[in-house]
């Protein structure tokens, strides 16, 4: 039963071209559990400054959505970036995705 309580994530991170034309950039992340975890991001390895805006949508009985967004001159600068979710009932997961252009 541990096992299955895991959760899933999908980690969204916007296009190439997005970056390139908007001043803002948004990466939305999900997670799939009966839980309701706690999502959090990381910058390359690293909590996300004050400037970084993080929204965590509201719960339903089975997701979690989290949107980070930040400047497109930040997110140039990143080579990955990482959702994570805790919860007591599971060890915390996380997902990272390598965005260096």
């Amino acid at each position: 039963a541990f096992l299955s309580s895991t959760p899933s994530i999908d980690l969204e991170t916007p296009r190439f071209r997005t970056v390139m034309t908007q001043t803002e950039v948004t990466a939305t992340c999900v997670v799939h559990s009966a839980y309701d975890a706690k999502v959090s991001w990381l910058l390359d390895g690293k909590d996300p400054t004050s400037r970084t805006q993080v929204n965590q949508a509201s719960s339903t009985t089975q997701s979690i959505s989290s949107n980070l967004t930040l400047p497109s001159n930040q997110w140039k600068t990143l080579n990955t970036i990482t959702c994570r979710a805790e919860h007591r009932c599971f060890n915390p997961t996380e997902k990272t995705s390598n965005v260096k252009g």
